[in-house]
Formats: C-alpha cells, sequence, structure tokens
C-alpha cells in the first residue's frame, strides 16, 4: 500500500505571505526614515532580513511595494470613514464623525501619511491617484445624496469633491508632520467648522 503524498503547500503559502509581510514592514520604516528616492530594492531586503533576489519574487520594484502600502492604507481610510458615518443620518454629526475618522487614521498613520504627501516625486503619481480615488468616492456619494433630496444640488458634486479632499490632504500632511503644530481636537473642530459653515461662522 502506498503512502499518501505529503504536501508542503499550506508551509510554503504561509511563509511567502510572512516574507511579504515582512518586506512591506521594512519598505514603510525605511521610506518614512529616507524618503522613496532614498531607498533601493537591495536596502528593503536587507531590512527585512531575506536575499535580494527574493524582493524581486514578490514586487516588480520598489514603487510597486509602496502603492502596496498605499492601497492597503487608503481601503481601511475609507472603511473607517464609512462605518464613521453609516450611523448618522443627521449631516452635522456625520461630517464631526467623519473628521474625527480622519484625524486619527493621520496620528496613527504618521509615517505614511508624510511618505505619501512627501516632495518626493516618486511618490507624486501614487499620492495623485489615492486623492482622484477619495474626490471620485465624495462625489459619487454627494450625487446620490441630491438624487435623493437630502442635500440641495447647489453646489457642483465634482468641484465640492476635489475642494474637499485637497482640504483633508493638505491638512493631515501638515499635522502629521509635527503634531505639536496644533491640539488634535483643534483640527477636528476646524475642519468640521469649515464644512459646516464656512470660513466665517456665524456671519450671515
Amino acid at each position: 500500500m502506498t503512502a499518501p503524498e505529503i504536501t508542503h503547500e499550506p508551509l510554503r503559502r504561509t511563509r511567502r505571505a510572512q516574507t511579504r509581510d515582512r518586506l512591506l514592514d521594512a519598505g514603510q520604516s525605511l521610506f518614512a526614515e529616507r524618503g522613496i528616492h532614498g531607498v533601493t530594492s537591495h536596502d528593503i531586503a536587507k531590512r527585512a532580513g531575506v536575499a535580494a533576489g527574493t524582493f524581486y519574487l514578490h514586487f516588480k520594484d520598489k514603487a510597486e511595494l509602496f502603492r502596496e502600502i498605499a492601497d492597503v492604507a487608503v481601503a481601511e481610510l475609507r472603511r473607517r470613514l464609512q462605518q464613521a458615518t453609516a450611523a448618522h443620518t443627521d449631516i452635522a454629526l456625520g461630517v464631526r464623525a467623519h473628521a474625527t475618522a480622519l484625524v486619527g487614521f493621520a496620528e496613527e498613520h504618521r509615517d505614511l501619511i508624510r511618505i505619501l504627501f512627501s516632495h518626493d516625486s516618486e511618490a507624486a503619481q501614487i499620492e495623485s491617484d489615492v486623492l482622484d480615488q477619495l474626490a471620485h468616492n465624495i462625489e459619487v456619494a454627494r450625487h446620490r445624496r441630491i438624487e435623493s433630496g437630502l442635500m440641495p444640488a447647489e453646489l457642483d458634486p465634482a468641484v465640492l469633491a476635489q475642494a474637499l479632499v485637497g482640504m483633508w490632504a493638505r491638512v493631515v500632511a501638515w499635522w502629521a508632520e509635527d503634531p505639536a503644530r496644533a491640539e488634535r481636537d483643534h483640527v477636528i473642530e476646524t475642519l468640521v467648522r469649515i464644512q459646516l459653515s464656512g470660513t466665517h461662522p456665524g456671519r450671515d
């Protein structure tokens, strides 16, 4: 009777996933320290404790690795924002929940925010793609609210989406660089008031 064949495929998949995670962690920490331009794929492999050739079994280049880091983070941000606002039908409460989730994300992912919104030319395209994705989501959501009668059609959804994303991106990038610049609660309150009342709250 022939003994059943033993496969090690599950173990190989686990080890491959662990190696990929180490490369992603190493890349993120190095990018935070030196910027994308100052890091090579060999640097990432060395930090991850793997051979240089192993890097290319997982990623085409460092830009692909960084894009995966950014994509995972943006997916998490979108989930948090949707979760934060889903329970609120009141616009003011929804805006506050959204701003709180956004600032909380920036607080927890300072290194990623600093890399993504740095002046590094190699991060510029990925930054642009991320902002376009966020703006598109806002534009679609605004159109739905207008169509359902929850929002007036006075503001162009596309322009509004670009304005909001531009404000959020600049504020969180500025604050993540040095949180001592403003208290966390003040950042949230200012974002909320601008969205609800404009830059001159309390004035007609």
